[in-house]
């Protein structure tokens, strides 16, 4: 099983959902990033995009696709079993393609989340006790 976590995930807006994220290292970025599918985006207030989102053509492993980037829109905090992260501001990408919330590389890095085993799903936070992965939620 893919790493999976539980994540509150809270607009500017004031909206906020709570669902699970996939840790997905492959989702290389410079910044703190999660692509949320567009369904979400509606219950977040975040679709149709908002006059300060940037269109931008993203390389993906299914090839290129146009996505709308909201910078510094949603606040994530992870909701973990023996405690809980700190909130981090990030910006959010709008997929219309994607049914799963995806938290980037650098991302994953500024919530100070390990990943212990990846096939079997056992994470923890930096030097915190292991926890294990949850089911996927898809939109």
């Amino acid at each position: 099983m893919p790493v999976r976590v539980k994540v509150k995930i809270k607009s500017l807006k004031g909206k906020e959902v709570i669902t699970s994220a996939l840790l997905n290292t492959g989702f290389t970025s410079l910044e703190p990033d999660t692509l949320i599918p567009k369904n979400l985006a509606k219950k977040l207030g975040l679709w149709p995009p908002p006059e300060n989102s940037i269109l931008e053509t993203l390389d993906t492993a299914g090839g290129e696709v146009l996505s709308y980037v909201i910078p510094k829109s949603v606040e994530i905090t992870i909701l973990a079993k023996t405690k809980n992260s700190e909130t981090i501001k990030c910006n959010a990408i709008v997929s219309t393609h994607e049914k799963e919330v995806l938290l980037s590389d650098a991302l994953i890095e500024e919530l100070k989340i390990e990943i212990i085993s990846p096939k079997t799903g056992i994470w923890r936070f930096k030097g915190e006790t292991e926890e294990t992965s949850v089911e996927p939620e898809y939109w």
